[in-house]
């Protein structure tokens, strides 16, 4: 008889104790779950607040005559198109080579004009404007790009560490409830396999 009490209050406590981690496992999951989402709300922040300074960018550009902007306005309709997932990564990093050769056109251009005629001296102040707004446009870009790059890695190790949690034995009871998050980041080969945290170059 005393076994039979002795085993029950065992059996009891481990029951107990099965419950007692499943709720703690619970906790952390919806935790990391949330780190990951609210992560990933800043980025798309970061993000939107760069798509909508580029119009700006190649505004002022195009007051540059002359210059073929296609590849900078596609690589923006591509980004604001774009998933979250490898493809959207991929699209800023296409934006951001697209932004920084852009930012080449007032130098290509200034060196252009010292081999020309002096005629062209009474738009100087102008053109110095010009590249003066440009130079200012590429630098908040340049400092958006990095908020992004800091944004994704920060997402991607969330991401990360959400999933060990979610391989874990008890976790795998929740998997259903606690849905896997996509990273952020280009594709490293035709495999599918994710790159490094490497959102923008």
């Amino acid at each position: 008889m005393g076994w039979y009490i002795v085993g029950g209050c065992v059996l009891a406590a481990l029951v107990v104790l099965f419950v007692i981690l499943t709720v703690l496992r619970f906790n952390q999951l919806s935790m990391a779950r949330s780190l990951c989402d609210e992560a990933k709300r800043q980025l798309i922040g970061e993000i939107r607040a760069r798509h909508a300074l580029v119009p700006a960018y190649i505004g002022t550009l195009q007051q540059i005559a002359g210059q073929d902007l296609s590849r900078l306005e596609l690589a923006l309709a591509s980004a604001e198109r774009a998933p979250f997932d490898h493809r959207g990564a991929a699209a800023e990093n296409a934006l951001t080579a697209a932004v920084n050769d852009a930012a080449l056109i007032p130098s290509a251009r200034a060196e252009r004009s010292l081999s020309s005629d002096f005629a062209r001296s009474q738009t100087a102040a102008v053109d110095e404007e010009i590249d003066t707004t440009i130079g200012l446009l590429h630098g908040q870009l340049q400092v958006l790009t990095e908020r992004i790059l800091a944004g994704a890695r920060f997402y991607n190790t969330n991401v990360e560490r959400y999933h060990r949690q979610r391989m874990r034995p008890i976790s795998r009871l929740f998997q259903g409830v606690f849905q896997a998050r996509e990273p952020f980041t280009e594709v490293a080969d035709d495999e599918g396999s994710p790159a490094s945290a490497r959102v923008v170059s």
